[in-house]
Parts: structure tokens; sequence; C-alpha cells
């Protein structure tokens, strides 16, 4: 069963659990298509097939991985993976942490499934066609009208037909030529710290860590948890998993506020 639903922006989303494929039509008519992997595409299914219910940790963990033994931040970052291909990762309007409960996906961003009406075909209409007066001996019979050629018809519909066929091999072009997004990820372990930069490929995750590695020289050696770093544009964004399995999400400009300096406000535990 396939699930309809919105996002943020006004985009709307197609999620096939079967195959895994999100596809997402953006308001200018863009459609994007993913193929989720095996725990996203499980964890969001669980999720959008009771919007609005709280699943537990447990619950999600049995469901998408069959009682296999993960790491505990897999959840995390499987969580993580999917709010960035939704759009969702600052402010987790869509699919929402509960605290000390779980996850559920917010019903209010899910698409009402409406079955397309089929219209009835109306009956046809009989039309009476006057029948024009037998000829008589005093009145001559009727000239018959001149037939038009039907040269203009034929032309109309080859000129439509090639029409048709153009518009149908830009839409496939546009359609099979449009590549799914990827996040590729490069991790580093420091101490109980684990550093994962993000790019659209391997190499270009690796280079963001490169850019920042002076920086994080100056990382206390006390800090505990996970960190995942995107580059947008001139800021970076940046989401904590700290020792207590909370999160947290900010902004960072690095003309603003040393990085090392946010990381520890970021994985610091309140209390």
């Amino acid at each position: 069963m396939s699930h309809s639903f919105t996002l943020k922006n006004g985009s709307k989303a197609l999620f096939n659990p079967e195959d895994s494929r999100l596809s997402i039509t953006t308001p200018l008519g863009e459609v994007q298509h993913n193929t989720l992997g095996r725990a996203e595409s499980r964890l969001l299914d669980l999720l959008l097939a009771e919007p609005g219910v709280i699943k537990s940790r447990e619950q999600i963990i049995e469901h998408t991985w069959n009682d296999r033994v993960v790491a505990s931040g897999s959840l995390n970052q499987v969580v993580f993976s999917l709010r960035n291909l939704l759009n969702d990762s600052r402010d987790h309007e869509i699919l929402m942490t509960i605290p000390r409960r779980g996850y559920r996906f917010n019903p209010a961003y899910v698409s009402a499934g409406t079955t397309p009406q089929i219209q009835p075909t109306p009956a046809p209409v009989e039309l009476e066609i006057p029948r024009a007066p037998a000829p008589t001996a005093d009145a001559p019979a009727p000239v018959p009208a001149p037939v038009e050629p039907k040269q203009p018809i034929a032309w109309l519909s080859i000129a439509y037909a090639v029409t048709l066929l153009t518009c149908l091999a830009t839409l496939a072009h546009y359609t099979f030529s449009a590549k799914a997004p990827s996040i590729e990820v490069a991790s580093t372990q420091r101490d109980q710290l684990t550093i994962n930069t993000l790019g659209s490929s391997r190499d270009s995750a690796r280079a963001l860590y490169t850019a920042l590695e002076q920086q994080l020289q100056d990382l206390p050696k006390h800090l505990i948890g996970q960190v995942w770093i995107n580059q947008s544009r001139s800021n970076y964004s940046i989401s904590c998993i700290r020792a207590d399995q909370s999160t947290r999400n900010m902004l960072f400009n690095p003309q603003q506020k040393p990085l090392a300096s946010l990381l520890a406000q970021c994985l610091e535990v309140t209390l």
C-alpha cells in the first residue's frame, strides 16, 4: 500500500514500501525519485501505517531490523537520514520525537486517501436531421452542396500527433534522466565521540572533514556522543546525539563562533 503525504515546502510525496521508492513532486512540478535503504524504508512504512501513533524505540527496532542486534545509535542515524530526505532535519515537525517514549509521524502532513471518481459517459444524443422534400414535377431536384476537401483536417491531425509525441519524448527524457539525490557519510572516532560529515559523495564527505579538521583539534577530550555535520552554503548544520540519547540541532557560522565550543554546547547534557 502506497502512502501519500506533504512536506513543509508544499511538495507532494508518495512512498511505495514494496520497492522502497520515495517520489517527491515540488510545487514547480519537478519530480525527485529516491530509493530508501532497507531500515529507512521499514521505519517510514511503520510510522505511516498509523500516523499520529507513538512507536517506541523497542517496537521500531524489532520491526526495522527483525530482532537483529544493532548498535544503540543505529536508530538515531536512520531517523536522521529520513529527516534529511523529508527536509525535516531542523524542527522535526513531520517525523516527531516524543521524549522518553519514541517517534510518530505527524498526521497533519498525511494526505487523505482519495479514489478518483469516474464520470459516467453521457448517453449519445440523437440529432434529428431534417430531410429535404422529395422533388416534384414542378420543382427541380435540389443541388447537393459542394463537399469541402478533407486535406486541412488531415494536416491538423498530423500536426497534433507530432506535438503530442514531442511532449511525451521531452517528459520521458526528464523523468528518466533525473538522478536521485544521495547522502554519503564519512565517520571519524575521537575517544568516545563519533564525528560524521555528510556529502553528496564519499569524497565530498571526507573533504568536509578535512576542511574542519583544524578546528576539531580544539575539542575537549571528555565529549561523549555522536555528531553529524553538513555544509549548507556558508553555514553548517549540526545534529548531536548526547550520551543520554537526547538530541539537538544547531546552525553554525564559522565566522561567528568557533566550531569546538559549538560542539561542546551541542553535546552538553541538560539535567
